[in-house]
């Protein structure tokens, strides 16, 4: 796995939760499991209809970082 100095801040978000839009529109929120130069890893997923409806996803999703948009973190964590 290769550490690029940029994803600092992605990293030291890990276990905390984000909203992700892809370019393909849609949009996925999770727990941020793991990332890495290639995946973004979510644990505890759903996909979010446009009405905010939350679907469940068995298992944890993979997802490439180059269909990543933009991540969103609905809440600060308390004490960051």
């Amino acid at each position: 796995m290769v550490v690029r100095p940029r994803d600092r801040l992605i990293r030291d978000s890990l276990r905390d939760r984000f909203v992700i839009t892809l370019h393909s529109g849609e949009t996925v929120e999770g727990l941020l499991w793991a990332v890495d130069d290639r995946t973004v890893i979510l644990a505890d997923a759903a996909t979010l209809s446009a009405l905010g409806q939350r679907t469940p996803i068995d298992g944890w999703v993979y997802l490439p970082r180059a269909a990543v948009l933009y991540l969103q973190r609905p809440q600060p964590p308390m004490g960051r």
